[in-house]
């Protein structure tokens, strides 16, 4: 049973530091002398920039630990990562899959086998992953090893290149026709190319459930389809008349100069008739309140814990991981209050909304 204590894990807070030395979006692969967190692209930017520091809202925020510092890891990098100090070096977890596997290879100490290419593979990771990072929900299971932690709101927009007409606003059944290569499908007139995250993308899984298709179902070019894979949110590989899958989180963040600017020569793209995924422009850019409420394209997001670790009734509880995600604390990750020193006011300006109202923790079982 999940405890009460375990239901009230919802948002949390950062922490001003007078004095801190801000730092921008991560270069390097950080040092935790705490947690490590890695998993979602979708989240790599924001929670790295409140486990570094910003000053992005004009007051610096950073989320610690009984003043000790916690690793974010970012989706890409170089091919494999050293979590925790002296520990083994493993394949970098890419999306939101792959971070919450490394998770659950942490928890129960099986072998865990990366999916990045040239990365070391078939390693013990025991205790090397805390979080996940999760743009996608899990189903839901009670008894389930796993508490998926509402971050944050955001929704799926998508972002394209080209001039064919109607291109700017996509249903979900053309996008289901255009990444299911229906022959001869076509957008005013034009012969569009459809692009898909990499496998394990919590964007990837969300979008193609999203139009109504399937892993199956969608065909990419190595498959003798149409579809080409590549990294979620970089614009910059769009060719002439393409779409990509894009979170709108990611769009205001690269517009407000929150994460790197890999907009490319994209524009974004509304799946919702008649409404915008963002408003404003530049640094002004904020998300568009009505798109996240969609009840399809909206979506809310998740950090992935051990339950164990959540639950005060037993032995593997872990009060210093629970502050860190408790909402009453002032140095957790999740706060959605809007004053500039709060987390809250950061992840705005990385394009995320509070999460649903009345959305809670809740369990899922370990990744195989």
């Amino acid at each position: 049973m999940i405890s009460k204590k375990t239901l009230a894990l919802c948002a949390t807070v950062g922490i001003v530091l007078s004095g801190f030395a801000v730092a921008s979006p991560a270069m390097a692969d950080p040092v935790s002398n705490s947690y490590s967190i890695a998993g979602s692209d979708t989240l790599e930017d924001v929670v790295s920039a409140l486990a570094n520091g910003t000053n992005v809202t004009g007051s610096v925020v950073r989320s610690t630990v009984n003043s000790a510092t916690i690793g974010s890891f970012d989706a890409t990098g170089s091919a494999y990562i050293t979590a925790k100090p002296n520990g083994p070096r493993f394949g970098r977890p890419n999306g939101s899959g792959d971070g919450v596997k490394a998770l659950s290879r942490s928890i129960d100490g099986a072998v865990y086998t990366s999916g990045a290419a040239g990365s070391p593979k078939d390693i013990v990771i025991t205790g090397q992953v805390d979080i996940a990072r999760s743009s996608s929900a899990g189903t839901r299971n009670d008894a389930g090893d796993l508490l998926y932690v509402p971050f944050g709101r955001d929704a799926i927009a998508y972002a394209y290149q080209g001039a064919a007409t109607g291109i700017d606003s996509l249903t979900a059944s053309q996008m289901k026709s255009l990444y299911e290569c229906s022959p001869g499908f076509q957008i005013g007139g034009v012969t569009v190319t459809p692009n898909i995250p990499q496998a394990g993308s919590g964007t990837r899984k969300d979008f193609l459930a999203k139009i109504g298709s399937t892993e199956t179902l969608m065909k990419t070019v190595l498959e003798g389809g149409c579809v080409v894979e590549g990294q979620e949110h970089d614009a910059t590989t769009l060719t002439a008349e393409s779409v990509m899958p894009m979170a709108a989180s990611r769009w205001v963040a690269m517009n407000t100069g929150a994460s790197y600017d890999k907009r490319g020569t994209g524009t974004l793209g509304s799946l919702v008739a008649g409404v915008a995924p963002v408003t404003g422009v530049g640094t002004s850019m904020v998300p568009n309140a009505a798109y996240y409420a969609d009840t399809i394209w909206g979506r809310d997001t998740y950090l992935v814990v051990e339950n164990a670790k959540m639950d005060s009734t037993n032995v593997k509880y872990d009060a210093n991981l629970f502050k860190l995600l408790d909402p009453t604390q002032g140095t957790a990750l999740t706060n959605s209050q809007t004053l500039v020193s709060k987390a809250g006011a950061v992840k705005k300006k990385f394009g995320f909304l509070p999460p649903t109202t009345g959305v809670v923790s809740y369990r899922v079982a370990k990744t195989p």
